[in-house]
Parts: C-alpha cells; structure tokens; sequence
C-alpha cells in the first residue's frame, strides 16, 4: 500500500497558504534517529528531500518567505513535520490541538506514536491563531477553516472556494480514503464518535455543495 502525504499550496490575492507541512525533512537524511523506534521500519518513507514542502514551493515559484499562513490540520508526523520552515508565518490551528502536539494523551504516546516532538518544539514562539472552531481565513469565503474532529482532538480540514466559483474540499485525515466514505472508520482515532460525525458533516457538503473530497491519504485518488 502507497500512502500518499498531502500538502497543499494555496495562492490566495491575499497571500500564500500551506495547509500541512508534511514530513521533517530529517526523516530523509537520517530517519531512525529522528523518528521513534520502529516507525521507519513500519511506514518506509520513500519521500526524497526535494518533495518537502519547500521544494513544492520553489516548484510552484514561491518561497518559504513569501508564505503568509500556514494551517496545520493536526499534529502527526506526516502533517505537522516541517512547522519550524515557517516562523514569520500566521500558524492556524485549534487550541486543542496545539496543546495536545505539545503534551499528547498517555495513550497516543510521546516516544512510540504518531506525534514527534522535535517537531514542533522550536514552535512555541510562534505567530499561532488559536482556533475553536470553524473560521472564514480571509473574511470572504475563500478559504474556510471546518472543525473536524475525531481523527485527533483537534482536526481541522479546509473548504475551498475556487475563482471560478467551484468549491472543492481538503479533508486531509478526517477522511483518509475512499473507504472510510464507504463506512469503513480509518483505524487511528481519537474518538470514532467525533470522527463519524465529522466524515458525516463533510460528506453533506460534498452533496448540498457539489464539492469534491480530496483525502489524506488515499493511494487512488493521489
């Protein structure tokens, strides 16, 4: 099984966003000594060095600088992974997320799960906006922040509406593939009550909207 990582590069009139930031750079050079033991052998990231999220950047002829805003779904090691590229960056996140990256449950781990602390370490004086809830980004619609908890305690996902009017959807992990829409629940959750719910609430606006629902992880779709 591929496992896709998404990141997304938005060119807003009012600025650039990145919605994730992926994978430490680390992991490329040396990632048994970055990630915790038994992670690399388990998910063998093949991610090369240049498929970090500043190289995407300079592929779509922007610069690490010239981001504005950077919304962080959650904190996992394959979305949260490169935060510290971006210190002059507005960071847009839930407060409850934040503070779990910080300071995980016992039962998500410090040392063997899915949050690195090195990480987000260096973030802490940080620009954050701390959400609870959902928030319009740029006040006109654009670019709107959904709560879409249940994957992590503080999940969000993004909705899109495009200059041509379209809106298109960016579930990142509330929904990690096809198979979850298809009444499957993705296999790491905080909370599968919150997390049924949020797969739920994306997929009416796939249908009252006429949005498409661009997944985290789906080896298909990507």
């Amino acid at each position: 099984v591929t496992i896709p990582v998404s990141m997304w590069i938005i060119d807003h009139p009012k600025g650039v966003v990145v919605f994730d930031t992926g994978i430490n750079t680390a992991v490329t050079q040396d990632c048994k000594n970055y990630w915790q033991p038994g992670l690399c052998d388990f998910l063998k990231p093949t991610t090369k060095r240049e498929e970090m999220i500043d190289g995407w950047l300079k592929k779509a002829g922007k610069s690490v600088d010239q981001v504005k805003v950077v919304v962080t779904s959650h904190t996992h090691l394959d979305h949260a992974g490169n935060m510290e590229m971006f210190p002059n960056a507005i960071h847009v996140i839930q407060k409850k997320e934040l503070y779990q990256g910080w300071f995980p449950e016992k039962f998500q781990g410090r040392t063997g799960g899915a949050f690195v602390m090195a990480d987000i370490d260096g973030t802490r004086d940080f620009n954050f906006l701390e959400l609870e809830g959902d928030y319009d980004l740029f006040g006109d619609g654009s670019i709107q922040v959904l709560s879409t908890p249940g994957h992590t305690l503080g999940h969000q996902s993004l909705k899109i509406k495009l200059a041509s009017g379209k809106t298109m959807v960016l579930s990142q992990d509330a929904i990690w593939m096809q198979e979850n829409m298809d009444g499957y629940p993705a296999g790491l959750n905080y909370s599968v009550q919150d997390y049924t719910k949020s797969v739920n609430r994306l997929k009416f606006i796939r249908d009252l909207e006429g949005a498409p629902i661009f997944y985290g992880h789906d080896q298909d779709q990507w």
